[in-house]
């Protein structure tokens, strides 16, 4: 008897129509009336994989081995159908090239063709560019289906930390869930970084749906997801590589229980962006600094951050020198001792709140935070509005009926009156006039804490951060140039 193989595959979608049982029954059924003996360890199968990427199929691939070793002495590969063997007609071609270089062919039970007919080279390529039109229009069937379920505010994801899926529906998992609103709660407060709260979810023990251990990112992506507040977010294009406000993301109000309310989610995104001002990527944790100064004070040769080169034999007085001249990468020394640094940082701080600043040598610069709120309002604005057109489309087109149209309608109207209601505050904010007299008690305020030697180091810079985003130290001239943050 000739020896063949089989090979199986089945996707998520096909279970009834091409379970495994029923394909390896005709393939059986089909190889007794021909001829073909078919050993046990030469049946081949993929179950819930696509058809569209051979090189994700190890079932697919471990045939492919197995047929071109000649000792094997394959003949022939029988599927159901050929869109079983592929659905891509750039991989179907490839490998029934590479599998016919040794003598094996790939045999289809529901679709025979003539091996021997010229008409057969034309016919087999109009199956496998029937299968391949399929499988892209499936696909974007199902894409338009999930923008459906993605504007409808439905969830289409792994449940992210703090939930499970019941009935298809977010459920809360009480434990975890009283964990999310400890990290919302004391990352809007300022009372812990992201290191810090990755570190305390660590050390209680807890670990991610994934298994494995809470990062910054994990404690970032928590705060960045809006299924906290009872939205649910989806992308069609895929990953979002963390960019939280992807423009092809769909944001929509879901029906599960929100674990944190929209105020606390809020406050903590407008934390996140504070930060943003001050740190950059893979900085060095907050609470890893040698002092409330470290990373503050820049060289005015070349920009860099002035370190802590040494420190006195006697008392907590420590030097501090341009990171870059250390280096090698900076010529003019810029070393200071906190014994002149401090007091002379202290002054000039206090001189700018009582309004005695030396020209020049303090800025204060105002973080538009409105315009950002303004922008990130009249995005949602536009993505509720396509809702709306996209939604008129579907009842036009027969897919929607009178009655989900004017639900949809009702629930979009509702949304965008209350995002201009958003968006008229946010403008009248914008132009609220700057208030010197408050940032000045606040400038004070700091600096109480700062000469305060009960308060912790991780506060002192806490607070520090609040109202100085640098300071330039000229060591020619033997001055500060302060920037402040205006708020």
């Amino acid at each position: 008897m000739v020896i063949a193989a089989a090979y199986i595959r089945v996707s998520t979608d096909e279970q009834t129509d091409y379970s495994p049982t029923v394909q390896l029954e005709d393939i059986f059924a089909y190889a007794e009336k021909n001829g073909y003996f078919i050993p046990k360890e030469f049946i081949f199968e993929d179950e819930g994989i696509s058809g569209r990427n051979a090189d994700k199929r190890p079932g697919f691939q471990e045939m492919v081995r197995q047929a071109r070793k000649k000792q094997n002495k394959i003949k022939y590969i029988i599927v159901h159908k050929f869109d079983r063997f592929a659905r891509n007609k750039e991989d179907a071609v490839l490998y029934k090239a590479l599998l016919k270089k040794d003598g094996v062919k790939v045999i289809s039970v529901k679709e025979p063709i003539p091996q021997d007919d010229k008409f057969a080279v034309i016919y087999e390529s109009m199956l496998e560019a029937m299968a391949e039109y399929y499988s892209l229009n499936l696909a974007e069937e199902v894409k338009k289906t999930m923008v459906k379920k993605a504007q409808q505010g439905e969830y289409q994801a792994t449940p992210p930390f703090g939930y499970t899926m019941k009935n298809k529906i977010l459920t809360p998992i009480p434990e975890e869930a009283a964990m999310v609103r400890f990290i919302f709660e004391n990352y809007a407060s300022g009372n812990e970084s992201m290191f810090s709260l990755s570190r305390h979810m660590n050390q209680m023990g807890f670990r991610t749906h994934r298994g494995g251990v809470f990062e910054n990112r994990t404690i970032q992506y928590i705060l960045n997801n809006p299924v906290y507040k009872g939205y649910s977010r989806w992308t069609s294009t895929g990953r979002t590589q963390r960019d939280f406000n992807n423009p092809d993301s769909v944001i929509a109000q879901g029906t599960w229980e929100p674990l944190v309310s929209e105020d606390l989610w809020e406050t903590a995104a407008n934390r996140i962006v504070k930060e943003k001002r001050t740190h950059y990527s893979h900085k060095r944790p907050e609470t890893e600094g040698k002092h409330w100064v470290s990373s503050m004070i820049k060289c005015s040769s070349c920009g860099r951050s002035l370190v802590i080169a040494a420190k006195f034999k006697k008392g907590d007085a420590f030097y501090l020198q341009c990171g870059g001249y250390n280096h090698g990468q900076c010529h003019v020394s810029h070393s200071i001792s906190s014994n002149r640094l401090l007091p002379a940082l202290f002054q000039s701080l206090h001189d700018v709140a009582m309004g005695n600043g030396e020209p020049g040598m303090h800025h204060i610069r105002r973080p538009n935070l409105e315009t950002n709120e303004i922008e990130s309002i009249e995005h949602m604005i536009s993505k509720t509005k396509s809702r709306m057109t996209k939604a008129k489309e579907a009842y036009l087109a027969g897919i929607d009926t009178m009655d989900e149209y004017r639900q949809t309608k009702l629930a979009v109207d509702a949304e965008l009156k209350m995002l201009f209601e958003k968006l008229k505050v946010a403008r009248k904010n914008q132009f609220k006039p700057f208030d010197y007299v408050s940032f000045s008690n606040k400038l004070l305020d700091v600096l109480s804490i700062l000469k305060d030697e009960n308060v912790t180091m991780e506060a002192k810079r806490a607070a520090f951060k609040t109202v100085v985003e640098k300071v330039i130290y000229n060591k020619p001239n033997d001055s500060l140039e302060l920037f402040l943050i205006g708020e």
